[in-house]
């Protein structure tokens, strides 16, 4: 098996913005995408804008070897400065990470992938619904790519999340259908099996 060589980061604790990280983003793809934005104030972020444009210089410079003299677009950055409604900067980074729902294997199969969630302790979370707000660290693969179009440049491959506060709604969690807490009430256990399972499944740098 070929050695993975690409760079892996992760993240300074932010604010997650557009999260799909437990159901995928099949809008533009019905493929799907898991991804989300995460929103860095910039003074913590300066280290890893540094490992992104390190590798933004290696990828241009490889995509003008392959080329043999043509021209080579740059291709865009995977994160930007955010402004407010105005157009000033907030002082943040925003970071766009991604990754896809469903990896083609050299022989055609089709094997589902999945983002890895950890609380704050490392510990797996196959039972939430992370919504945007959450905050969080994220692990991730910096990934060279060049493309006539696109030019060349670096995709952040969207890995694992680390949840250090979460947000959580929708139709899978209670509160998202009007039910609180009762008081002294059964309280369920996700099975041993299911989070050693789910565990083997997938890696991370946390």
């Amino acid at each position: 098996m070929a050695k993975n060589n690409n760079v892996k980061i992760v993240s300074p604790v932010g604010v997650s913005q557009y999260a799909w990280l437990t159901t995928p983003d099949t809008r533009f793809d019905s493929d799907g995408h898991f991804k989300t934005n995460l929103i860095i104030p910039a003074d913590e972020a300066k280290s890893l804008m540094k490992s992104i444009d390190d590798e933004m210089k290696e990828s241009l410079t490889l995509a003008k070897e392959k080329a043999k003299g043509k021209k080579v677009k740059e291709g865009n950055t995977p994160y930007e400065m955010e402004t407010d409604d105005d157009g000033q900067e907030t002082g943040n980074v925003i970071f766009k990470f991604k990754t896809k729902a469903q990896i083609i294997s050299k022989d055609g199969k089709v094997i589902p992938n999945k983002v890895a969630i950890f609380d704050s302790k490392g510990k797996p979370m196959t039972d939430v619904n992370v919504w945007s707000g959450s905050e969080m660290k994220v692990s991730a693969e910096l990934i060279k790519y060049y493309t006539a179009i696109a030019g060349a440049g670096v995709s952040l491959r969207l890995r694992a999340v680390q949840i250090t506060k979460l947000v959580e709604g929708g139709s899978g969690n209670a509160k998202g259908y009007g039910f609180d807490d009762v008081k002294d009430g059964y309280e369920h256990e996700e099975s041993a099996d299911v989070v050693q399972e789910e565990t083997e499944k997938q890696e991370t740098d946390f």
